[in-house]
């Protein structure tokens, strides 16, 4: 199975998450799944993956990174953001890779930042 990573801002860290397709989603769609899910208010800077399905309708060139057979691998969903930067935060050594679906329902408590750093860190959290 292909794997998704949505990078975005949220608690003053760039997260990358994964355990989400975006198949379908819209910016506002995403947006709103993370801000419920995530307790706080979130930015979507783009989305990267082997195979990401999603629809690029107006969204100028830069913003989208294919390979050869057309397939999109980086979308950038923030203006002045190219889908080349984002794939450059995306491999980013002060990322933050957090796992959707081993996000509590509830919200995290602690400092802004260390909330995911915890998370991320947590030893059921798959790194792949």
């Amino acid at each position: 199975m292909d794997q998704e990573y949505i990078i975005a801002n949220a608690d003053k860290s760039v997260l990358k998450i994964s355990g989400l397709k975006v198949k379908g989603l819209n910016t506002k769609q995403l947006e709103q799944i993370l801000k419920e899910k995530l307790h706080t208010m979130v930015r979507v800077i783009g989305v990267t993956g082997e195979s990401v399905e999603m629809d690029v309708y107006d969204i100028e060139p830069e913003q989208v990174i294919k390979n050869a057979e057309g397939l999109i691998k980086a979308v950038s969903l923030t203006e002045g953001i190219t889908a080349t930067e984002v794939t450059k935060i995306s491999c980013s050594e002060k990322i933050i890779e957090v796992d959707f679906n081993q996000i509590p329902d509830h919200p995290l408590s602690g400092c802004a930042k260390e909330r995911w750093m915890m998370l991320s860190n947590r030893k059921d959290f798959n790194h792949s």
